[in-house]
């Protein structure tokens, strides 16, 4: 007998709910099932998959892939490790800050990143997935250990003051050099230093051992080689799985608290040294300058007294030149008023001989009656008396001849031409007896 859904309306709203489950579950097992046969794979990642009967495979290309109710595991290419200990950082693998400890046993905190590549070849990513199952497994037990051993490796070699003071660079060197090729066997080898007397008054038995009074130990950190100069490392585990290395660094090393209260000691001391160095160049410029002030003094003084001397000798030379010359014109005078003297004595002498001559010639002259001056004075006394004689002769003749010798024109006194012709012979006769009296005076004189 068929119900009447009239008579109960709430049976057709269960019927129709229940078929809309059923459809929703035969959606939700049509997809699971589609998700349990297809899925994808990123660009970024590889893909192990493990088949419901235990077979491997691996996928490497983006995009999907027919799973087949398999079991993926998902590895990244790169895998990053970051040890910054910085929160809301996006890597495969993040840690804390790595410690280590320096060659001198302080602690350090480092600070940095590592990236790895993963191999793509099948083999390679089976043995990765056989021992280690899965990406995180492969992280922590394999590639943070690795991290952290190359860390630690590289702070060994160096002491605190070291890094600071330069090593940094180094250490994230070595670091990423041990992570790729695997961590350097090490000796510590320790050298002896002698110690200063100072430093040596300086040093307490009690604290820094007797036996070390003389001299001062430091560690150092050599690395072994072999008979060909190559360094020996440890067996390096990334190469067992075909794993590189892309980049390795460490960024910072925080140090613990003690070593950054002795380092700001130290750099304190190194300023302060580097102040006190300063003044000390300071103080010897200033005494290099006030030595060259007083040398520049002394030389300009010096100088001065030099000059002076000069110019001292100079007018003592030019005095000096002056008096000779002085006296040379002095000598030069008396000798030229000696000369005169003795010309005028020599001329005096020869005047006094020629009058003596004269004299001489004088007195002989008259011893022989030839003195020239006894003759002129007798024909001058002649030369008178005929003078005297004419004109008396002319004051006694008539002013008018009686008798003319001669023609003329009337113009002409024939008297007067007779006297001027008895004057004319008369002078003739006195010159021409002048004339004998100056030869005649001449050769007395000779």
């Amino acid at each position: 007998m068929v119900e009447n859904p009239l008579k109960n309306p709430g049976s057709g709203v269960r019927k129709f709910i229940s078929k809309i489950i059923i459809f929703g579950i035969g959606c939700l097992a049509v997809i699971f099932l589609l998700f349990q046969v297809v899925d994808s794979n990123d660009a970024d990642s590889t893909i192990v998959l493990q088949s419901a009967t235990g077979n491997l495979s691996v996928i490497t290309e983006p995009g999907p892939y027919l799973r087949f109710f398999g079991k993926p595991y998902v590895y990244k290419k790169v895998i990053a490790v970051n040890f910054t200990g910085e929160s809301g950082v996006t890597a495969a693998s993040v840690l804390d800050k790595i410690k280590v400890r320096f060659l001198d046993t302080s602690i350090g905190e480092a600070k940095g990143v590592a990236r790895f590549r993963l191999p793509t070849g099948e083999q390679d990513m089976f043995k990765i997935h056989r021992e280690f199952g899965s990406q995180g497994s492969l992280a922590s037990n394999l590639l943070e250990r690795m991290v952290k051993e190359s860390a630690k490796a590289s702070a060994r070699t160096m002491s605190v003051e070291e890094h600071y003071s330069g090593g940094a660079g180094q250490m994230s060197l070595d670091f990423d050099d041990q992570l790729r090729s695997g961590i350097f066997v090490v000796d510590q080898v320790t050298e002896y230093l002698p110690v200063s007397p100072g430093e040596k008054q300086d040093r307490d038995p009690d604290i820094h051992g007797r036996e070390t009074l003389d001299r001062r130990q430091r560690v150092l950190v050599v690395k072994r080689k072999d008979n060909k100069g190559i360094y020996i490392r440890t067996k390096n585990s990334l190469a067992d799985y075909n794993i590189s290395v892309i980049s390795a660094s460490i960024e910072e090393v925080d140090y613990e608290q003690r070593v950054d209260a002795r380092l700001a000691a130290q750099k304190q001391a190194a300023a302060d040294e580097a102040l006190a160095r300063q003044n000390l160049k300071k103080a010897q410029q200033e005494a290099k300058t006030a030595k060259a002030l007083g040398e520049k003094a002394i030389a300009e003084a010096r100088a001065a007294s030099e000059r002076e001397k000069l110019q001292a000798e100079i007018q003592a030379e030019k005095e000096k030149a002056v008096a000779e010359i002085n006296a040379r014109r002095e000598v030069e005078v008396a000798r030229q008023k000696n000369l005169k003297q003795e010309q005028t004595l020599e001329l005096q002498k020869k005047e006094a001989d020629g009058l003596m001559v004269m004299a001489q010639a004088r007195a002989k002259a008259a011893e022989n009656a030839l003195d020239p001056q006894i003759v002129f004075e007798k024909k001058l006394q002649a030369w008178k008396e005929v003078e005297i004689a004419k004109y008396q002769y002319m004051s006694r003749a008539r002013l008018v001849p009686t008798v003319q010798m001669g023609q003329g024109n009337g113009q002409q006194n024939n008297a007067m031409t007779m006297l001027e012709l008895l004057g004319a012979k008369a002078a003739m006769d006195l010159g021409m007896e002048f004339q004998d009296i100056g030869s005649g005076k001449k050769a007395g004189q000779q």
